[in-house]
């Protein structure tokens, strides 16, 4: 049985012995106390690449949420409140299940060091019998290292552990989502809370998406997507989340106010610095490196709008997101403060949630557009300078004494794949060994297109010879794997050179004798991997 990690199974107890304070009280702080953890425990799962149980504790958090209402709304009802209690048994059942035991150590994978939970790549399809998708799909899987089972539509599906994701396949293309078929994604819903279920060939009617997300469907694929676009999106759950807490500087001169939201940031994780006097802003966040601001609207120096244009002068902070606290509560003020470089307004006193709730958006959305920026937009691997940057940040946790290795991969002949094909075709390829590279690697391991049709990878803790052997692989599964074309299918190559920790110290160094042993693999006939430690022997004089 796979474990999950010992963080995750405190905040289910530190959850669970909420809730029951609230029962035993009916007291609204508990209830508060209760939601912020439920909210909590969503992100961290979140974080952990367990979508399917966060789904699900999502969906009890906004359950919560409706409940909140005011001091004199609690506690809530006896049916409310079994309600609540029924769905959280179910949660807390599934999380325990998975408690690793104090004296337990956890299980590695061949790379050593990737914890068991995050390396399930159990997929469950759902299909009629002999439909040609599950083959298709199933082949596909396989390939980038998923286990796959499937059953058939009403039938049990085989034991073993909860899958990763569940995949329905209807009848035909354009089928329509019968009641029987939701039934069926309800009844294992309720067998696998923690699976992420997607539905594919859903007609675009808001009347079916909404009964399948009501029967439990987390993604509704439309009709005439491809194989390898699900596939693609099956791929995103493995995917390693950024997981840097995030930082978030108040500016505010009442020490009350301050104490209340260093609180509510606490109890999601975040965390925070405080400055009473705004003229100490500029030093505070060049120090402080902060993801988000929290702006009282007026302060004795100044106010918040003007320290807001001021901090937009500079550069590395001119789309820092600013939210603004205030007793405000005149629109058009507001909307004036807005206008001149606010990004959120939150009248005082705010509900804690809320606050939290805020901040962790305007990050998130801060975060992803800085992460637009960083990422490749065919593959959605990092791009070369980010790849670069990744690279150094990598090498400084492994010297002076550990292990890194760099490998750069070259995919063969790529320009008569194009010349023959057309670049669609050379777009596709592009993409499945960059898909390859994310099935077979660890969340752990550097994956970026570094340019064109070259790839970099780094494996951390990892020697070169372990790490020729594990690419070595990949590469024969890459020159098996077919590539659709409308003439047929080809099949591709790729070229690699590896260098590593000690042999070369600096990112620089790596790189360049990758890319040198990667050129002599080409001369040596492509489709193979050559060491640069083994090509400095060679070119050294006996």
């Amino acid at each position: 049985m796979r474990s999950l990690p010992h963080v995750l199974i405190a905040l289910a107890k530190t959850l669970d012995r909420r809730w029951q304070a609230y029962l035993n009280s009916g007291n609204f702080d508990h209830f508060i106390e209760f939601t912020l953890s439920l909210n909590g425990l969503t992100e961290r799962l979140d974080q952990h690449n367990l979508p399917g149980l966060a789904a699900a504790c999502q969906e009890l958090e906004n359950r919560a949420l409706t409940l909140f209402g005011e001091r004199d709304a609690h506690p809530v009802g006896e049916t409310l409140a079994a309600q609540i209690s029924q769905q959280l048994d179910t949660l807390l059942t599934v999380l325990y299940r998975h408690e690793t035991p104090a004296i337990a150590s956890k299980r590695h994978d061949e790379s050593g060091d990737q914890d068991a939970w995050a390396c399930q790549r159990g997929i469950l399809i759902v299909s009629r019998n002999g439909h040609p998708w599950t083959a298709a799909l199933r082949e596909q899987l396989d390939f980038f290292g998923f286990t796959v089972a499937d059953c058939r539509w009403r039938d049990e599906p085989p034991d073993g552990e909860a899958p990763l994701a569940v995949i329905f396949v209807p009848d035909r293309e354009d089928s329509v989502w019968s009641q029987q078929a939701i039934a069926d994604i309800q009844r294992l819903r309720n067998r696998y809370i923690g699976s992420y279920f997607y539905c594919l060939s859903v007609p675009s009617s808001l009347e079916t998406v909404i009964g399948l997300q009501r029967a439990g469907a987390n993604v509704c694929v439309p009709a005439g997507v491809r194989i390898s676009d699900i596939l693609s999106r099956i791929l995103d759950l493995i995917e390693a989340r950024e997981q840097e807490i995030c930082r978030v500087l108040i500016v505010e001169d009442s020490p009350t106010a301050v104490a209340h939201i260093r609180k509510a940031l606490a109890l999601h994780n975040i965390d925070s610095r405080a400055i009473n006097d705004p003229r100490e802003l500029l030093d505070a966040a060049s120090d402080y490196r902060p993801h988000a601001i929290l702006m009282d609207m007026y302060m004795p120096f100044c106010t918040g709008v003007e320290v807001t244009r001021a901090l937009r002068q500079i550069p590395e902070f001119k789309s820092t997101p600013v939210i603004y606290l205030s007793g405000e509560t005149d629109i058009a003020l507001q909307v004036e403060a807005l206008r001149l470089g606010g990004d959120q307004f939150l009248t005082k006193p705010t509900n804690p949630i809320i606050l939290a709730s805020v901040v962790k958006t305007k990050v998130e959305r801060h975060r992803d557009m800085l992460r637009s920026g960083r990422h490749d937009s065919l593959t959605g691997l990092l791009n070369h300078s980010a790849s670069k940057e990744q690279l150094e940040q990598l090498l400084r946790r492994a010297l002076p004494a550990g292990h890194l290795t760099v490998a750069m991969i070259d995919i063969d002949r790529f320009k008569s794949i194009n010349d023959s094909y057309g670049h669609p075709v050379g777009d596709q390829v592009i993409r499945s060994l960059a898909w390859l590279l994310r099935g077979r690697l660890r969340a752990s391991d550097l994956i970026g297109r570094y340019g064109g049709e070259e790839f970099i990878v780094v494996l951390p803790g990892v020697e070169p010879s372990r790490a020729m052997a594990l690419i070595d692989r990949i590469r024969e599964d890459f020159a098996r794997l077919p590539q659709a074309h409308a003439r047929g299918a080809l099949r591709a190559t790729f070229s690699c050179g590896v260098a590593g920790l000690p042999d070369y110290l600096s990112g620089d160094t790596l790189i360049e004798a990758a890319d040198k042993a990667l050129l002599a693999a080409k001369r040596s006939g492509r489709n193979c991997l050559v060491s640069a430690r083994e090509l400095a022997r060679q070119d050294t004089p006996s």
